[in-house]
């Protein structure tokens, strides 16, 4: 068999299970066949022997994945006991685990039915068998993608340059079913929320969010259309598999249409009260990830505020739940929000901001480099933080991008930032602050 064959059998169409009931049997006298394979080589010879797996004869065995599945529906009517339904539904059941074949399948499935109508129950047994393999198929296939991800995210695979193990546990993979749980929670939890403050929110799903909005239903689509475009975005700049959706079941994005509800939401929530200002907040707990936001008149700066939170979910579901530190994660977010649509206002207010006091002498980036949410400095006077990460991240990205994405990786992988800098970039923390310093110190 050549290894195209094998490899078509073995990792495209994958076959079922034959059960001992299959009908088989010994022709006498052998019948003479000739048929070209898939493979483009002639098959020529007597068939001595068949069954529902294959045939054999002069030419040796050759498996019905071998044929077109023309030739090998055609083949095996003629061999088959046309009498008996049975048979026409094992027919279907080969058909079924052919590229192609999904029409000749059925037909078989209705010969066996005008044969016999109390085969009803065999051919929707089979249906739902058929369905279940190759959502199987699907499903292994998107866990075997996820965890070569997963590995990656926190440098687990790169065995080669003998990378230290990681420090943190990678998030788990889940199946279908434990993705499809998760969701069910992911709503409830949703659903509860809403009914403890007495509001009733549109609610649309899209790829990767679930959106509850007190807003417009039209108005709420194009939200969580804009939201999966964001998110493919930055999936995009860590060469996430396409499609892949790393959150927990899905994430939950709640949008009030007024600060007064946006506030009532936190508190059934999460029991907390945003701060003066503060529009949108992103709550990761344990594996779930909820952006609460309040649209407020100015469009761009809610949208830029959403699409910040959102970032924060999405990188606490990349890897591992390791954080970045303070000024990257802070600065990563602000990079996504800039990036994501044209009329950001997230350039037009850290970049001025970042620059006029970063260009004065008595002002430190290291300083705001070593603030964290942990002992409060974080983000500093006029959150001078949020410009200051942006400004660095943007420099990161713009010119050491790939270099940037492994430093990420380094550090969900529970690698401390500095030693992951100096692994990647070669700097220590002080170096990197002088860095940033040097490149905006003269431009814009």
């Amino acid at each position: 068999m050549s290894r195209f064959q094998q490899f078509f059998i073995l990792l495209v169409f994958a076959p079922f299970s034959w059960s001992s009931v299959f009908a088989q049997g010994v022709l006498e006298p052998p019948l003479p066949w000739k048929v070209k394979l898939i493979s483009g080589e002639t098959l020529k010879g007597t068939i001595s022997k068949w069954d529902f797996a294959g045939i054999d004869g002069s030419f040796g065995h050759a498996p019905w994945s071998n044929f077109k599945p023309d030739d090998a529906n055609r083949l095996c009517k003629k061999l088959l006991d046309w009498r008996q339904a049975s048979q026409y539904i094992q027919l279907a059941r080969m058909l079924f685990s052919l590229q192609g074949a999904d029409k000749l399948a059925d037909a078989a499935l209705q010969d066996a039915i005008r044969r016999d109508r109390n085969c009803a129950k065999d051919v929707d047994a089979l249906r739902l068998e058929v369905a279940e393999h190759r959502r199987k198929i699907v499903e292994d296939r998107r866990i075997a993608a996820e965890k070569d991800f997963q590995a990656k995210a926190v440098g687990m695979n790169d065995l080669a340059n003998k990378v230290e193990a990681p420090r943190v546990k990678p998030w788990n993979v889940a199946t279908d079913a434990q993705r499809a749980e998760a969701l069910i929670e992911m709503k409830a939890d949703a659903d509860r929320w809403l009914k403890q403050v007495n509001l009733r929110y549109c609610i649309v799903e899209g790829k990767y969010w679930v959106l509850y909005a007190d807003l417009p239903l039209g108005e709420t689509k194009e939200l969580a259309r804009r939201m999966d475009a964001m998110y493919e975005t930055v999936a995009n700049m860590f060469a996430l598999p396409v499609g892949l959706n790393i959150f927990h079941g899905k994430a939950v994005v709640i949008v009030s249409a007024s600060d007064e509800h946006y506030r009532a939401i936190e508190m059934a929530a999460f029991n907390s009260m945003p701060p003066p200002g503060a529009i949108g907040l992103c709550h990761m707990v344990g594996p779930k990830v909820v952006v609460s936001a309040n649209k407020s008149a100015d469009e761009n700066r809610f949208i830029a505020t959403l699409v910040h939170e959102a970032s924060h979910g999405f990188m606490h579901r990349y890897g591992s739940p390791a954080r970045l530190p303070s000024w990257a994660d802070e600065g990563y977010a602000e990079y996504v929000a800039a990036e994501s649509f044209p009329d950001s206002t997230t350039k037009a207010d850290r970049k001025p901001q970042g620059l006029k006091w970063l260009r004065d002498e008595n002002n430190h980036v290291l300083d705001v480099l070593h603030m964290n949410y942990e002992d409060g400095s974080w983000p500093g006077a006029d959150a001078i933080g949020y410009a200051i990460g942006y400004l660095a991240v943007d420099f990161l990205v713009q010119t050491k991008g790939e270099t940037f994405r492994e430093w990420v990786k380094d550090v969900k992988a529970g690698i401390p930032w500095e030693e992951a800098m100096q692994k990647r970039f070669g700097w220590s923390g002080a170096q990197l602050a002088k860095a940033v310093t040097a490149r905006y110190w003269g431009r814009d």
